[in-house]
């Protein structure tokens, strides 16, 4: 059976349609630039419909119904107004897909094993110049530490918001200026929110503070760890050492490191 035969019955078997990256899933033999080719072809010659666009591509049987129920979920939605290549759209529409439907992968320590410092690199090297470009500031020749307290309030306020705001928190950035300018915490947010918010400001703080000291050491990290995870774990004692027990990440299929001297030895080589 040819592989655009392979595709298209897989496409007509199912009654919600399937995304290209549903159809990767179910047909890992087939290259995905193979098979966007003879998807394409297969729109074109009227055999399968396509609906939706970018990531929320989906392909139909020709007699599928129009109004098709989709499956909704709390997954944050990548906004639209952002360009994403081919591939990246292929990823979006991987880490959609159900938990059951995805394949768990584990710590890739080779990725970390392989790296040498000052010999390789994980970024291109146009990339690297570009971000040591914006990375640069006026105030670069002045003593450690000289820029951040000169914008000290700006960075406690959009770094304690947008790093927040990754966790999942709900603070807006205006209800963050107002809880670490004037410590008024938003009305209606849970505490544990507000806890986060001023974590960050703590943490931001114990860098810059102490910026003519502070190394990438263990030392280092684990005073931050302890300054964003104060009363925000189950047991108090995990804050600012390393973790004793396993860990999920929500609507991931990744599993972290889970055992205490593997996840010691992972710190001590980076």
């Amino acid at each position: 059976m040819s592989s655009t035969t392979k595709l298209l019955n897989s496409i007509n078997a199912a009654a919600n349609g399937l995304s290209i990256a549903e159809l990767m899933t179910m047909h890992p033999d087939i290259a995905r630039r193979s098979a966007q080719r003879q998807i394409a072809t297969l729109v074109d010659d009227g055999k399968i419909v396509a609906r939706g666009g970018g990531r929320g591509r989906r392909y139909f049987a020709v007699d599928a119904p129009q109004k098709v129920t989709t499956q909704k979920n709390s997954r944050d939605v990548f906004p639209a107004f952002i360009p994403v290549s081919a591939d990246s759209q292929d990823i979006l529409s991987y880490i959609n897909l159900a938990l059951e439907a995805r394949k768990p992968v584990g710590y890739q320590a080779d990725f970390l094993d392989r790296y040498q410092p000052n010999k390789t690199w994980y970024l291109s090297e146009s990339l690297r110049r570009q971000l040591h470009k914006m990375g640069k500031t006026v105030k670069s020749q002045e003593p450690a530490g000289s820029y951040s307290r000169v914008i000290l309030n700006r960075l406690l306020i959009d770094l304690s918001w947008a790093s927040s705001h990754l966790e999942g928190n709900t603070y807006s950035r205006l209800d963050t200026l107002e809880l670490i300018e004037y410590g008024r915490s938003a009305k209606g947010k849970a505490a544990i929110e507000t806890q986060m918010i001023l974590n960050h400001k703590s943490a931001i703080e114990l860098l810059v503070e102490n910026i003519d000291s502070v190394e990438f050491n263990r030392y280092t990290l684990m005073n931050i760890h302890s300054a964003l995870s104060e009363n925000l774990l189950p047991n108090p004692a995990d804050e600012g050492r390393i973790r004793r027990h396993a860990v999920d990440i929500g609507k991931s299929v990744y599993r972290p490191l889970s055992v205490q001297v593997q996840i010691e030895n992972a710190l001590d080589v980076l």
